[in-house]
């Protein structure tokens, strides 16, 4: 018989295990004392591990940059407006789009695959200009004019470009009175200045409109006149220099070295035209130039206003002009609207004349009338005015200063463009922002015009001299460069090129580019020669072209850009330097009349697609030229051009 103590054993090993909490457990564990190990089984001592100095000299350096890079970027976007960061940003977007064309772009992508290229890197380029905003709002505009050729995505987000900047607050605009008035009123603040040279309280805090430069506040004069008063954005001092800067060395890169084109040459009249931007001095002489010029031109006194400029309150970053209330040549749907009254513009058609005269009128109609499209079928008052009226005085006014006058106005976007109705119904276009303009030599007005003409009677001689005489090699290219579209005279080389395999051009979209950049690597010869000029005509012209396109081409613009030219080369202008002999005046006359003679046979295919347009629902002249460039990108090379305005929404 086994003793008691041992049966105890025995059942315990047989129970099954107790499932005892952390508490319990500890209450029934007997304390057993920490029993250390003998030293002989412990290692061998080891040294401790030492940190070289190299090590410890790569740590601080580390810290060092670290710290030196944070202050600095820290400073750089609290002190001194994100002006380094910014270009920074461009460099390595540059860097970016740059190893995107070089390892993919090739011969082995298809045109789907090329064309998602051209998206992805326009994508990092609209990125890029809305981040860093200021001067590179101009570059996203100039992309904007001609977003028809991009994908439906990036053409939604350029015409962004076209709306309202971030304003600066108005502690910022107070710093620009004190620092540009305070000679004049030392010792007190921007907002005491304010009241010293505008009626008191009248200086509106809030910008009505803000651009990529400066914006506009609404003001109003001891006499009673209301002023806009348009104030450099204080980052632009300090941004510009550098901007233009990176500009020049990302211009180079990419033309010299990426693409192999002889373009880095224009980058400094560039440069020292858009740096001219940020001078209002030079802005508000501008204006004047523009206005005397006008009011002595019988042809346009009239139909065409520029604001005064009130030079004694100007200064290099601040601009005080009259107030002008006009519409915007966007708002398509408020220039074309049956016209009531001043007071009812804007308002829809059933809105009492008691609640329009008390809210005044609308001049911006976000959602019904904005932008060309007019995506609303909502019927409102408007101006009451003609889109050919419109485009007519248009194409007129800008002409007339690229032949005759000479100083030309190369920044007609749609802000700075506005309608107002006449007494006698007729439009009058109010031109804004003169900061951005180009002078010209009577030589080449003369030569512009004579090259104009001959683009409509075929006179391949006269081109093929001019273009030689500029310095450009393919004059089959500068001829379509300025028509817009590919000439059909000389070699027909673009036509060919544009027109596919079917014209018996390249087959594939990636032969294509090449051969375009084999054609514009050939067409400048000689830098010297060619006239700078030739970049912002080009840049008008392209903007008028929109803003026809857009109306619906209302007008035959290319007709009338050759009357003019046709009626230049016979005008007698001595205060622009174009002196000519009696016997001159009377040849240029005749060859005039004859000109338009030849070049009515132009209207015939203008008309009958506005009768078509008209009956049968067609598309107009400038649109159609458009729309046959889209089918044969989309036919031969499967690349989808858009056509919805970039002026929308």
């Amino acid at each position: 018989m086994l003793p008691p103590l041992r049966i105890q054993q025995f059942l315990r090993l047989r129970l099954p295990p107790l499932r005892l909490s952390r508490r319990n457990y500890i209450a029934n564990t007997r304390f057993s004392p920490l029993v250390p190990p003998p030293p002989s089984s412990l290692p061998k001592p080891r040294p401790a591990r030492q940190i070289s100095a190299r090590t410890w000299k790569n740590v601080r350096r580390l810290i060092y940059t670290t710290g030196v890079l944070g202050t600095f970027y820290l400073a750089d976007v609290y002190l001194n407006y994100s002006t380094f960061t910014r270009n920074i940003r461009t460099v390595t977007t540059c860097i970016l789009i740059a190893a995107d064309y070089k390892l993919n772009f090739n011969a082995g992508k298809d045109a789907a695959q090329l064309s998602r290229i051209h998206e992805r890197n326009a994508d990092r380029m609209l990125g890029l200009c809305l981040h860093n905003g200021g001067l590179y709002q101009k570059i996203g505009q100039a992309i904007a004019m001609q977003s028809a050729i991009l994908p439906p995505i990036v053409q939604e987000k350029f015409s962004r470009f076209f709306d309202e900047t971030p304003q600066a607050s108005y502690k910022e605009v107070e710093r620009v009175l004190r620092e540009e008035f305070g000679d004049r009123f030392p010792g007190l603040s921007g907002c005491e200045i304010a009241n010293r040279i505008f009626v008191p309280g009248s200086f509106e805090k809030r910008a009505v409109g803000s651009a990529s430069i400066a914006q506009v506040h609404k003001a109003m004069l001891p006499t009673g006149e209301e002023v806009a008063v348009k104030i450099q954005k204080p980052w632009i001092q300090r941004q510009v220099g550098l901007d233009l800067w990176v500009f020049r060395g990302v211009t180079y890169f990419f033309s010299t070295w990426m693409f192999g084109l002889p373009l880095s040459f224009l980058t400094p009249y560039i440069c020292e035209r858009l740096y001219s931007e940020t001078d209002f001095y030079n802005e508000a002489q501008n204006a004047q130039r523009t206005a005397e010029f006008i009011s002595s031109e019988p042809t346009l006194k009239g139909r065409v206003y520029v604001p005064k400029v009130f030079n004694e309150l100007s200064t290099k970053r601040v601009m005080v002009a009259e107030w002008i209330d006009g519409v915007g040549v966007a708002e398509r749907q408020v220039l074309t609207g049956p016209y009531r009254d001043e007071n009812s513009v804007g308002h829809t058609i059933n809105t009492p004349r008691s609640i329009s005269n008390r809210q005044g009128p609308i001049r911006r109609v976000r959602g019904v009338g904005e932008g060309y499209s007019g995506r609303n079928n909502l019927r409102i008052y408007g101006l009451g005015v003609r889109e050919k009226d419109v485009m007519q005085t248009m194409v007129d006014v800008f002409c007339a200063q690229m032949f005759l006058f000479g100083f030309v106005h190369c920044d007609p976007h749609p802000g700075n463009i506005l309608v107002r109705r006449l007494p006698n119904g007729k439009p009058q276009l109010v031109l804004l922002d003169h900061g951005l303009y180009i002078t010209t030599t009577p030589k080449f007005r003369h030569q512009y015009a004579l090259f104009w003409k001959s683009l409509f009677t075929f006179d391949n001689e006269t081109i093929n001299n001019i273009a030689t005489e500029w310095g450009i090699g393919n004059s089959d290219l500068f001829a379509s460069a300025t028509l817009l579209k590919p000439y059909q005279g000389g070699t027909k080389e673009m036509a060919t090129i544009v027109g596919g395999s079917k014209a018996g051009g390249p087959k594939t979209a990636y032969e294509a580019s090449q051969q375009m950049r084999e054609k514009v690597a050939e067409f400048i010869i000689n830098q010297d020669q060619m006239p700078r000029e030739l970049v912002f005509i080009g840049r008008n012209m392209r903007i008028v072209q929109a803003h026809n396109q857009n109306f619906g081409a209302p007008v035959n613009r290319l007709k009338i850009i050759a009357n003019w030219a046709s009626y230049a080369l016979a005008r007698n202008m001595k205060e622009a330097g174009l002196e000519r002999s009696w016997g001159q005046r009377m040849r240029g006359w005749w060859e005039h009349a004859v000109f338009k003679v030849v070049v009515f046979g132009l209207d015939w295919a203008f008309w009958l697609g506005r009768v078509r347009q008209v009956v049968f629902g067609g598309v107009g002249f400038e649109e159609g030229l458009e729309q046959r460039l889209r089918a044969v990108a989309k036919e031969e090379f499967g690349v989808e051009l858009q056509g919805e305005s970039v002026f929308a929404g």
